[in-house]
């Protein structure tokens, strides 16, 4: 059955008669400011949906805990004693949601007003619709480059982060997978995939898709899930109308060089599992050969450059 045909489930009502409208996920690991930060800007943009906020938390050892008591009361805890990464960390919180949309929220957001109910206005207009993402900004008000085309092998070539992407940004390639590379979209439209760092996605879709995949720790999850929800029969789309900020790359999984570097190494594993999970049905495929000596080698130069950042930095006086 393709995902065109396949049946959905009913569009949910207008409002639920009981509890929330849209439940909020956040996963935290050692980003207390960040954190408190994104929640007061979350509050502040007084959504007219009815909301519950669940936090996280993947072991932090910064006083996270503390600081949601003592500021948020309102918001659910769930304490993990380990750090068991992203995607396991959002379908913990998924499982304690009980809102007709969830949004997946990073700590590291700053939502602009009005935000929430454009998201959810748009799944409530558009019902074959499972996931919608906003227009992320960087913290200096460019646009951040969240929504593409579902990833092909070519990807690894032409991504965001590419030399070839970063040398000639406007070669085809990297235009038709980078959708944000091309003019700015003042409608929305249906994408290949939106960031997890403020990804809305309809209860149904999530029943449907199932939870992310917990073998990606914090890379490719958000890819990942979005490509489920469109084999499930539901679309995934844009909506430049919603805006958050996204201060990229700030939080504890990028705090340090040791978490940096493993950063890396989880990036590249990630591209595996997907390209393995979609692209590829026999480990004893030629692509899956090359698949593999592809990400070692792009894997390996990254991670040189990174050790080498990292000794050429400045040391504080």
């Amino acid at each position: 059955m393709t995902a065109s045909t396949r049946p959905l489930a009913p569009a949910s009502p207008l409002r639920t008669p009981h509890g929330p409208e849209i439940s909020v996920v956040m996963v935290n690991y050692n980003t207390r400011d960040m954190l408190a930060r994104a929640l007061s800007t979350l509050f502040d943009s007084r959504p007219r949906a009815s909301l519950e906020v669940v936090v996280v938390d993947n072991a932090s050892r910064d006083g996270t805990l503390d600081m949601l008591r003592d500021r948020f009361p309102q918001v659910r805890r769930v304490a993990n004693d380990r750090n068991v990464g992203h995607a396991v960390g959002c379908n913990d919180g998924m499982a304690q949601a009980s809102g007709r949309y969830v949004l997946l929220l990073d700590t590291d957001t700053i939502v602009h007003e009005g935000a929430v109910d454009t998201l959810a206005a748009y799944l409530d207009a558009h019902p074959r619709v499972g996931a919608v993402g906003p227009k992320v900004l960087n913290i200096d008000g460019t646009l951040q480059g969240t929504v593409k085309s579902l990833p092909t092998p070519m990807a690894a070539l032409f991504g965001r982060h590419s030399p070839l992407t970063r040398l000639f940004p406007g070669n085809r390639f990297s235009r038709r997978y980078l959708v944000y590379l091309q003019e700015e979209p003042r409608r929305p439209f249906a994408a290949g995939s939106v960031s997890s760092c403020a990804l809305m996605a309809r209860r149904e879709a999530i029943e449907l898709a199932g939870p992310m995949d917990p073998r990606h720790f914090i890379y490719w999850d958000d890819v990942d899930w979005c490509r489920a929800i469109w084999e499930a029969g539901y679309e995934v789309h844009y909506v430049p109308q919603a805006t958050i900020v996204h201060d990229e790359h700030k939080g504890g999984s990028r705090a340090g060089r040791k978490q940096s570097l493993a950063s890396i190494v989880a990036f590249h594993r990630g591209a595996y599992l997907y390209y393995r999970k979609w692209h590829v049905r026999s480990a004893w495929s030629p692509a899956h050969v090359v698949a593999v000596a592809g990400l070692t080698v792009r894997a390996a130069i990254v991670l040189a450059s990174e050790q080498l950042r990292w000794l050429l930095r400045p040391r504080a006086a």
